[in-house]
């Protein structure tokens, strides 16, 4: 609160001189002090002395001196705003400095920012990030600053500039301070990497997926599992809550979907379905490798593979939608459009697997129905890289 008092302080003072300026009467060294003020609180509040809106003005010209004075006036009224927002709740005020941040500073001045940060980590941790592709197949780009490969953090830098009003947007849909943590924490990680502050994001009380203070479920529930795996969120689910009225759980990998078979067999009214779920029938492939946990459907491959959508496919009514198909879960969410408009089924969606799917899917979601309350969890135990973040509407 101090320093908001100083900075308050000295936005007042850049404002009579500035006033000052429009007759002239202001003396050639305040003009210079508030420039260098002004860079200095660009730096405190935005991480960078210089913003994306602002212009070189040449105060020799009568034009020039003039848009000067509007640019002092428009940062002004800016410098204020950002006081006034983060004077609140801390999850609200760090929610205003990284929105501020991605809106006003230009992205290829965030990206030489965050890989300068980057590059003063210790040598170790820089050696971790090397291995990223290895860890986690759904990531298209690297960190490897042995070959000057920094495409990763330039595509998280790039999509949270282009989507930034999506963020405030989903920001202010999430219902609990919770979500807003997990929001904030997740997105703050890509451009500080700071581990322990993600690692303490992680979910320590709930199974993935079934948290029991967003979702309750029944023996009236009809329950769809997309990415069912080997059954193990289905067997979590009935660890959980212990009762449902069916269960559909789709899988994909042949070699996998014998063991979710196996491991259902016992449980009645389970549907297991070997079949690929989208946004319109078709066929497409996938391969039986060794990473089976991160398969997803492909345009060639091993293995044949049906793909439906749940509108089509499921004729009753639907409870809950639970999905993590590796980046299809738009996709899917396209084609089971009917059963959301009617039914409103509880959905409990990874949004990690494309960067801008944390932004996307709910934007999604809420373009079918407006009427979805949004909540968000991170179950990534022990992760270099955010993933296995959940994105609940119910």
């Amino acid at each position: 609160m101090q320093e908001f008092n100083q900075i308050g302080s000295i936005i007042q003072s850049i404002r009579i001189i500035a006033e000052a300026m429009k007759s002239r009467k202001a003396q050639p060294e305040a003009v210079r002090d508030v420039q260098v003020s002004a860079n200095e609180l660009n730096h405190v509040l935005y991480h960078s002395p210089r913003l994306k809106f602002q212009k070189d003005c040449y105060l020799e010209t009568e034009k020039g001196y003039q848009e000067y004075i509007k640019e002092v006036e428009t940062l002004a009224d800016m410098w204020e705003q950002t006081l006034q927002r983060r004077k609140g709740k801390a999850v609200d005020a760090e929610f205003w400095e990284i929105y501020e941040y991605f809106k006003y500073v230009d992205a290829d001045i965030i990206c030489q920012s965050v890989i300068q940060h980057f590059m003063s980590l210790p040598e170790g941790m820089r050696i971790e990030y090397l291995s990223l592709p290895h860890r986690y197949t759904f990531l298209k780009n690297k960190i490897d600053f042995v070959k000057d490969d920094f495409s990763l953090i330039k595509e998280h830098v790039r999509m949270m500039a282009g989507e930034v009003e999506n963020y405030r947007w989903l920001y202010g849909r999430l219902a609990d301070n919770r979500s807003r943590e997990v929001l904030n924490g997740i997105i703050r990680y890509w451009f500080k990497f700071d581990l322990d502050r993600l690692h303490a994001l992680c979910e320590t009380v709930f199974a993935d997926y079934y948290d029991l203070d967003i979702l309750n479920c029944d023996e009236s529930d009809v329950i769809v599992d997309l990415g069912a795996y080997t059954g193990d969120s289905v067997l979590d689910y009935i660890h959980t809550y212990g009762a449902y009225k069916k269960i559909y759980a789709y899988e994909i990998t042949p070699s996998v979907y014998q063991t979710l078979h196996q491991n259902l067999s016992k449980y009645p009214e389970m549907i297991p379905l070997r079949k690929g779920v989208g946004s319109k029938r078709g066929k497409m492939f996938v391969n039986d490798g060794p990473h089976k946990a991160g398969n997803k459907l492909l345009g060639q491959g091993d293995y044949e593979v049906e793909v439906v959508t749940l509108d089509e496919d499921i004729q009753e009514a639907i409870s809950v939608i639970k999905m993590d198909i590796e980046g299809g879960e738009k996709d899917a969410i396209a084609g089971a459009e009917s059963h959301i408009k009617s039914e409103k089924p509880r959905m409990l969606v990874s949004s990690y697997h494309l960067p801008e799917d944390i932004f996307e899917i709910p934007r999604l979601i809420d373009s079918i129905r407006d009427d979805y309350r949004f909540y968000m969890r991170f179950n990534g135990r022990g992760c270099l890289w955010p993933c296995d973040y959940v994105l609940f509407a119910v």
